[in-house]
């Protein structure tokens, strides 16, 4: 996924310290600490939570290139803007959202929302489940309408397929 100077190069460009990516990314800032110091190797699905945070915030990550070229961190063009104001939908929620200046609705299942914490959750606690993981939700965003997945009504419906391997 990414190395430990990788995610201290994305903190620096960012200008987050150690607190701010573990309050974004939902995990405990001892993780985030003891991976930059390659102390130990988060978990899948915390590592996840780290990359997902930092690429939802602007960050593209670079791996070793043919020419041996190294791997890096840059900033991207942040093509999807989104609302925090998630709507209820017969058996999930909608998060409205923009892609390049056109207006999409992102549906996500209740079963998403159930798997990624492998929990049933009340449809009362499903917008706190999709907010801890927002930065997850719009990574898998950005993936299915890369695939091509958003319809001609702007509709995208997300599926397990379109979540980094290890986030269920």
């Amino acid at each position: 996924m990414i190395s430990a100077a990788q995610c201290r190069a994305a903190r620096a460009l960012l200008d987050w310290s150690q607190d701010e990516l573990a309050q974004n990314a939902q995990v405990a800032r001892a993780t985030i600490a003891d991976f930059e110091r390659n102390v130990r190797q988060p978990m899948r699905n915390n590592l996840i939570s780290i990359v997902s945070s930092l690429e939802a915030a602007g960050i593209a990550f670079i791996a070793e290139a043919e020419d041996g070229a190294g791997v890096g961190v840059k900033f991207r063009k942040v093509e999807l803007e989104y609302s925090k104001s998630l709507r209820q939908a017969a058996d999930g929620l909608i998060l409205p959202a923009r892609h390049k200046g056109t207006a999409l609705s992102v549906y996500i299942s209740r079963d998403l929302i159930d798997d990624i914490d492998r929990t049933n959750y009340r449809p009362a606690d499903w917008l706190a489940a999709v907010q801890k993981h927002l930065p997850i939700f719009l990574r898998a965003t950005e993936e299915a309408i890369l695939k091509g997945k958003v319809s001609s009504d702007a509709k995208l419906v997300l599926s397990h397929d379109d979540f980094p391997y290890g986030t269920f």
